[in-house]
């Protein structure tokens, strides 16, 4: 019997088209894009729990009220950038915080903004974030990120002492002074001075982060003030103290970020007790 040779070569070629597809489309080969980040959104449902990262910019998502989620971009304080996030009502900021870079030797290597959220309320839900620097003006030339929500479920009812919703912000820092404590180890901390734009706008302390990169100490102050709140609209003056932990560093230079604003101290000796 002859065999043709061509008709052999396209049914091989087509068995190995089905075989390459099926590993590709297996679940279990789903690629994260290396960012350790559970995104199981199944069919764009946002479950209880869901790490988000920047892939998820300009999505829609489906959601359930009382659910808590993440948020999770890039950000790189030693360049003075940093993300200023906003929310619709529906949405509340339950933690704001910084994390530093795994390789935290690595000068100007870049961390995460990561935000945790509570859905508060049902309909249509909005965040928008802009990675900007605090004083400059906007460009439309900023890197942003947005998500949209579809929520399903019944208001959320706050617990006591609870109900005050909040919009945050990150403070204006005009000028910073080092501290150096003439003691042994040295303690060290930044003294910040600026100036808030109206007067029902504080210090959010309990979220205030400091991360150390290479010799840099990058400090965010954050800022919030009650959402329904009338205000009056003129800038007050503010000043807070924020302690460096400095102890086991190196002899040497080193340099603090605080909301952009710079300066630098120095070491003398190795800062740890022999």
């Amino acid at each position: 019997m002859k065999i043709n040779t061509h008709a052999g070569a396209g049914l091989l070629l087509i068995a190995f088209i089905v075989v390459v597809a099926a590993v590709v489309l297996s679940p279990g080969c789903a690629d994260d894009g290396g960012t350790g980040v559970n995104e199981s959104v199944d069919a764009h449902t946002l479950n209880n729990g869901t790490e988000l990262s920047g892939q998820w910019d300009s999505s829609t998502v489906n959601a359930s009220t009382g659910d808590y989620f993440s948020v999770r971009l890039e950000e790189n304080p030693s360049t003075g950038y940093q993300w200023n996030l906003t929310t619709s009502d529906g949405i509340k900021i339950v933690e704001d915080k910084f994390e530093s870079p795994e390789n935290e030797d690595v000068v100007g290597a870049p961390g995460f903004r990561v935000w945790t959220f509570r859905i508060m309320d049902n309909g249509k839900q909005q965040i928008d974030a802009i990675y900007k620097r605090p004083r400059e003006n906007v460009t439309g030339e900023e890197d942003t990120f947005s998500l949209t929500l579809e929520v399903e479920g019944e208001p959320v009812v706050p617990a006591d002492g609870d109900d005050t919703e909040y919009i945050y912000g990150t403070a204006d820092v005009d000028n910073i002074d080092i501290m150096v404590m003439e003691s042994f180890p040295v303690q060290v901390s930044v003294h910040a001075t600026g100036n808030f734009k109206d007067g029902c706008t504080v210090i959010d302390e309990a979220n205030i982060t400091t991360a150390k990169t290479g010799n840099t100490f990058n400090v965010h102050i954050p800022t919030k003030r009650p959402k329904d709140a009338i205000c009056t609209q003129a800038l007050v003056p503010f000043e807070i103290n924020v302690p460096l932990d400095v102890y086991g560093l190196e002899k040497g230079n080193y340099t603090v970020d605080v909301n952009g604003v710079q300066d630098s101290f120095e070491l003398q000796t190795d800062n740890v007790l022999e």
